[in-house]
């Protein structure tokens, strides 16, 4: 089957971001007039009649989520560490030092935990106060994976934010960064796939402001971040997390299911519609989603756990059950499928 590539998702009332293959786009306004431009530099406008079709069209220019813990959102392995680049044979004796020790934190025969990692980091930053912002980076980073340190990761968190211009454009961070590749899982069943920048960064904090309840802020740095599929996710989850269920229905309107990203948008919508008592629209939504094909087993895993509860609101609870048990096949530890099965088969 094929499948138009396209989506659209909501950044504020009357701004919308648009995608396509080829170009990514910015929508302002209100149904029945439109401005847009996209990456390409093209600039239009559109007027017309909502709700009949008709517009013209000028071209100017060519489940309720349960609160997680911070360290549950970053994957457990943490970084794909590349080989470092060479310092140099010029290079000073604080880039030789902190070579080494990203050789020594991600060898590949062992890995240090995080409590040693930030150990290291911190002697290290004692000797070479220039290596703050990489050092403090790598200990935000490990920490985040360690509830214990969930208290300083807060206040990490808050002034590298803060500092984040800073931090990515130092010269250390810009050559030594690129091999750092952090798991940010954005909602169960879908992980970031990036190197640790800006982005990175901003999709960490955000969950660790989840985790403590502070929706409004972790909204707030969203918004601040480049809009992305990963963005739309992390702002329909927290929604749904908060209630908004016809926010989270609105975010993730207009979604094609083409990937992995906009699957997982779709059954977030489908939760949304569970949320809101209309389950046939969810069920639609959970059947559009495992459409997708070669799907990561988490997100197949989460669409049908999210359908086979919806199933059981229903009564079918036949069904559920069959969806459910599914997922035991293949993860027997799902989280709750234990406990709505035994609900479903009362």
């Amino acid at each position: 089957m094929s499948l138009r590539f396209r989506r659209s998702m909501k950044l504020m009332p009357g701004v919308r971001l648009n995608f396509s293959k080829e170009t990514v786009g910015l929508s302002f306004g209100v149904p029945g007039a439109r401005y847009t431009i996209n990456s390409k530099g093209r600039r239009t406008v559109s007027t017309g009649i909502p709700g009949t079709g008709i517009y013209n069209v000028e071209t100017l220019s060519s489940g309720t989520r349960s609160r997680r813990s911070s360290a549950a959102a970053i994957a457990q392995e943490t970084e794909t560490w590349q080989a470092p680049p060479a310092p140099g044979l010029f290079a000073r004796k604080p880039e030789r030092e902190l070579n080494k020790f990203l050789l020594d934190i991600y060898n590949s025969d062992h890995r240090d935990d995080p409590s040693s990692v930030i150990e290291k980091a911190n002697a290290l930053k004692e000797l070479y106060p220039e290596l703050k912002y990489p050092l403090d980076l790598i200990s935000f980073l490990h920490g985040a994976t360690d509830e214990k340190w969930e208290t300083d990761v807060a206040k990490w968190g808050a002034t590298l934010w803060e500092q984040r211009d800073a931090a990515f454009s130092n010269k250390y961070v810009l050559k030594y960064f690129k091999g750092i590749k952090p798991g940010v899982t954005i909602s169960p069943g879908i992980t970031t796939q990036l190197h640790y920048n800006v982005q990175t960064l901003g999709f960490i904090w955000s969950e660790i402001l989840q985790s403590l309840k502070k929706y409004d802020d972790a909204v707030a740095v969203l918004m601040q971040i480049e809009p992305d599929q990963m963005v739309g996710i992390s702002l329909a989850d927290i929604e749904i997390s908060v209630g908004d269920f016809d926010g989270a229905i609105e975010t993730t309107e207009d979604i094609e299911v083409f990937d992995d990203a906009t699957a997982m948008m779709m059954v977030l919508r489908g939760v949304a519609f569970r949320g809101k008592d209309m389950h046939e629209a969810a069920i639609e939504c959970f059947k559009r989603a495992l459409k997708q094909k070669q799907m990561p087993e988490a997100l197949a895993h989460r669409a049908l756990f999210e359908r086979g509860v919806t199933y059981g609101l229903m009564g079918k609870k036949a069904m559920g059950v069959k969806d459910l048990e599914k997922i035991l096949v293949d993860n027997p530890d799902y989280p709750e499928v234990e406990k709505k099965l035994a609900e479903l088969k009362k």
